[in-house]
């Protein structure tokens, strides 16, 4: 029976680092690893607006705004260095969508920092968001990373909780 139990432990410890690095995706230029973000998109009211195309139908958002919240690989994000941007804006009146082109850093917990790029979708009669987050470069810990998340989340008075899954790749460091 003893020798069952210590097999089973060998067995165990074995195929778990199996499951870590199948979990993980290493491979030969690094390794890719899930992602998951639960947070706050808040807009800084002092940043004003940004009219959206087409202009005479009066639909704008906010220019500028913060990211609040947490994530896999960094932990809290610091609110006050995690940072977004719309750059461009428009409204398609026949669907009610409205997309925005957004650009923004992420300040996790250690300072670390990574860049992003979005889509973010707007339905404006729903008020359901849909952001297609690409992650292009960053410093200390994801320095070189690269990535994508889908996020969805609803607009409410002041913010859009969000949630969203994707990966991030992390290039092999030299040694």
């Amino acid at each position: 029976m003893k020798i069952l139990k210590i097999s089973l432990l060998i067995a165990f410890v074995i195929f778990s680092g199996f499951v870590r690095d199948s979990q993980t995706g290493k491979t030969d230029t690094g390794v890719v690893v899930p992602m998951k973000f639960w947070g706050v998109i808040l807009p800084d009211d002092a940043g004003g607006l940004i009219p959206c195309d087409p202009v005479w139908a009066g639909i704008n958002h906010r220019r500028f705004g913060f990211l609040q919240g947490h994530q896999t690989h960094g932990g809290e994000l610091i609110k006050e260095q995690s940072t977004w941007e719309i750059i461009s804006c428009s409204t398609d009146l026949a669907t009610g969508l409205n997309t925005s082109q957004v650009v923004g850093v992420n300040t996790v917990s250690n300072g670390d920092t990574y860049t992003w790029v979005c889509t973010m979708l707007i339905n404006i009669s729903a008020m359901d968001v849909i952001l297609n987050v690409t992650v292009t470069a960053g410093t200390g810990r994801f320095e070189g990373a690269t990535g994508e998340i889908n996020m969805s989340g609803t607009m409410t008075g002041h913010g859009i909780p969000c949630y969203g899954e994707g990966f991030l790749s992390f290039p092999k460091k030299d040694q």
